[in-house]
């Protein structure tokens, strides 16, 4: 079967011969110069849609918590849990309902997570809508009726967005209708989620089938959006939600949100650790009981007790791929140890522990395969879920490997031999 990114090299090569000088119609009606392959179904950009801590080969749902399946329970600080009917992670019904993803280049406009956007015009200013249009994804159905998940194959591309692969999201290339020049240098992705329901849940006296709702039809569960909003114990409540948008904001020695010009095909890819990072919460009624007991995101970074917030620990982060001149990675040394990630960071990224790595796979036994390294100097890091085990990896063991990928990869293997036990 032909790849996503051999079928993209396969279809640009033979279209472009005949879409060089066109002028098309864009998503909003106007006529362009961009060429056909932009516009009409962009096959130069393949936006990828991922929601995995791991790049590559993410941990099945059967290996959570430890090889458990079992999802994780916050162990402190919360009220009691009610955990009637549980499910096994492999077994809980999960809807996103994601309105967008939006790019930005304007670099000081962006600083202190878009707080100085502030009215409509400014949004409109800062954002280019890379991807405007509306994916619903779904574990399994959520009503027999015609719904929006099975109208746009949104069960099979919550596969695909769960197992690594990418579910592939309707775009268009910013880059579209320039020929030459320099790379333009984008340092936000903002991925708008309209809704984040996990199918699982418990309040006292409530039907939950009344009150939670996804794509306008009663679901059983919790939707998440509104909890995520902001950081367990927050009082100021004026800034920019942390999930609409989930904010990706390029740091420091961070070096792969470059948008090329020209027709060479390219992926660009979008990420947040929604897979492996859920449990189990408990929000605190006024006399001290348990209002209700629901699945989230877990509390790694900001301690959660039994608040109605608890956003922060979803993170995102995006890439830009170019498969002629990344490579891939082969790494041995891997033990198995469920609870380990191989990491790739760029050499100069600090805080590396707060932040998604650039491409991560587990440490499994034999060799781990890490696709689509940009040329550079990067560290492989071992990181361990160990102090405080909720999925996210905490701790760095041992010493990074320093390692570089060569100009013009062509796909070509790297291999390494880096010890996680």
């Amino acid at each position: 079967m032909i790849s996503k990114a051999n079928r993209l090299l396969c279809l640009s090569s033979f279209l472009l011969t005949f879409v060089s000088d066109c002028k098309v119609g864009h998503w909003e009606g106007n006529a362009t110069d961009n060429p056909v392959v932009s516009t009409l179904f962009n096959t130069r950009m393949l936006l990828l849609m991922k929601g995995t801590y791991a790049t590559d080969n993410p941990l099945e749902f059967s290996e959570y918590n430890n090889g458990t399946g079992n999802v994780y329970e916050d162990p402190s600080g919360d009220p009691d849990f009610n955990l009637n009917d549980l499910p096994k992670m492999a077994n809980l019904p999960i809807y996103i309902d994601i309105g967008e993803i939006r790019i930005s280049s304007k670099y000081q406009d962006g600083l202190n997570n878009l707080s100085q956007i502030r009215t409509v015009a400014a949004a409109k200013a800062f954002w280019d809508n890379v991807a405007p249009n509306r994916e619903v994804y779904c574990t399994q159905p959520y009503t027999l009726n015609a719904n929006t998940c099975r109208s746009l194959n949104g069960e099979f591309k919550m596969v695909q967005f769960l197992n690594g692969e990418g579910a592939e999201y309707p775009s268009n290339d910013p880059t579209a209708g320039t020929a030459s020049g320099q790379a333009s240098q984008y340092y936000y992705t903002g991925t708008y989620i309209r809704s984040l329901v996990t199918g699982w849940g418990n309040s006292p006296g409530v039907d939950l089938t009344k009150v939670t709702f996804f794509d306008n039809y009663g679901v059983y569960g919790f939707n998440i959006v509104p909890r995520l909003a902001y950081p367990a114990g927050a009082t100021d409540k004026s800034g920019y939600p942390l999930i609409f948008p989930l904010l990706y904001s390029a740091q420091a020695g961070e070096a792969d949100m470059d948008f090329k010009p020209g027709y060479e095909p390219y992926i660009f890819e979008v990420r947040m650790n929604l897979k492996e990072n859920l449990m189990v919460h408990s929000i605190k009624a006024a006399d001290g009981s348990t209002a209700a007991t629901l699945i989230s995101i877990s509390d790694w970074k900001t301690k959660h007790a039994g608040q109605t917030d608890m956003g922060g620990g979803i993170l995102s982060r995006s890439r830009t791929i170019y498969p002629s001149t990344a490579s891939s990675l082969a790494i041995t040394g891997g033990s198995g140890n469920l609870t380990h990630y191989f990491a790739v960071f760029r050499e100069g990224e600090t805080n590396i522990l707060t932040k998604l790595p650039l491409a991560s796979a587990p440490a499994r036994n034999g060799t781990v395969k890490i696709k689509y390294i940009n040329p550079g100097t990067h560290k492989l890091y071992c990181l361990s879920d160990t102090s405080y085990v909720d999925g996210f990896p905490d701790t760095v063991v041992g010493t990074p490997l320093t390692f570089s990928v060569p100009e013009n990869g062509n796909m070509g293997t790297v291999s390494l031999s880096y010890s996680c036990p």
